[in-house]
């Protein structure tokens, strides 16, 4: 038995130790790491009950048996997958370690995932109406919102980047925002469209001067992990509003790329847009663009009797 074998920790430690190695050598970012350092967790918990982690004493059934009764728990198929994966990981580093036997990744149950096999969740135009209708009033909040959900809407971002949006990165005279993504480590600029620079400003007219962030909240801390959730909180908060409770977040940037795609554009122009690495994401939405699927449509059997 290693003295790496023999050592024991406690949990938080061991999970501080994968954290620095999610930073340091594969570059996650925050949201990444707080998913995949979540499931560890239960992991960990689940495996050593008594909080102290003794890498001798883990044996490859209890792993097993943890995601057993995670994929009985979470039943969405999407879910499964992604918990699958950041516990390979997991195990895959402290194989690497010396800590646990080789091949426990390898091992692992894997469920059958149909790549692309279902459609974006897109919201539809009666529903992007009622969330507009749900932020039609002047005041700083509703200002706030619409501005918001035009960024949301009509510029396709991840929440993270309508979060790190600074006032600076809008050229008004040049009719264009720059883009920074955490999630992909790039740069994109991208036309600011009339409405949406009208959104902009009515926002930042009435906005308490608390940030260089454009959707800031109004007091501090001014830290990326408070921004991000201060978004999300206002976002959730107009979906109750317009009777969306359900709705995820996510569909708006679904509903950005449907719209593109409906109107014409190409599948390259809108991974421009969505700051896709490859194509192969964007062409999910291959699926939705109805007027070049009816080009290759089959007649159905009988429909001309």
């Amino acid at each position: 038995m290693s003295d790496s074998q023999r050592c024991v920790l406690t949990i938080a430690a061991s999970i501080n130790d994968y954290e620095c190695y999610l930073v340091d050598v594969r570059g996650f970012a925050a949201n990444s790491r707080k998913l995949h350092l979540r499931v560890v967790r239960k992991l960990l918990e689940a495996c050593f009950t008594r909080g102290n982690v003794r890498w001798s004493d883990l044996q490859f059934k209890q792993v097993a048996a943890f995601l057993t009764t995670e994929f009985n728990r979470l039943r969405n198929q999407w879910t499964q997958k992604v918990w699958l994966v950041a516990v390979r990981a997991f195990i895959r580093y402290f194989e690497g370690e010396g800590r646990i036997p080789r091949g426990w990744g390898d091992a692992l149950p894997r469920r059958i995932y149909w790549k692309q096999a279902s459609l974006p969740r897109y919201l539809s135009t009666q529903q992007v109406t009622a969330l507009r209708d749900a932020c039609a009033r002047q005041t700083h909040r509703h200002l706030r919102d619409t501005a918001m959900l035009l960024v949301f809407t009509r510029l396709g971002l991840r929440t993270e980047e309508v979060a790190g949006l600074l006032v600076k990165d809008v050229d008004w005279e040049g009719g264009s925002v720059l883009v920074r993504s955490t999630k992909t480590r790039r740069e994109r600029t991208l036309p600011l469209p009339e409405d949406v620079g009208q959104g902009l400003v009515a926002h930042l007219r009435v906005r308490p001067q608390s940030s260089s962030e454009i959707f800031g909240p109004r007091r501090p801390p001014y830290t990326s992990e408070r921004i991000y959730q201060h978004v999300r909180n206002a976002m959730a908060s107009l979906f109750r509003r317009a009777g969306l409770p359900h709705a995820r977040l996510h569909s708006l940037r679904h509903t950005a790329a449907t719209g593109m795609i409906n109107r014409g554009a190409s599948f390259k122009e809108v991974a421009d847009v969505l700051g896709h690495k490859s194509m192969a994401t964007t062409l999910i939405y291959a699926k939705l663009d109805m007027v070049a699927l009816s080009r290759v449509m089959l007649p159905w059997p009988g429909v001309a009797r």
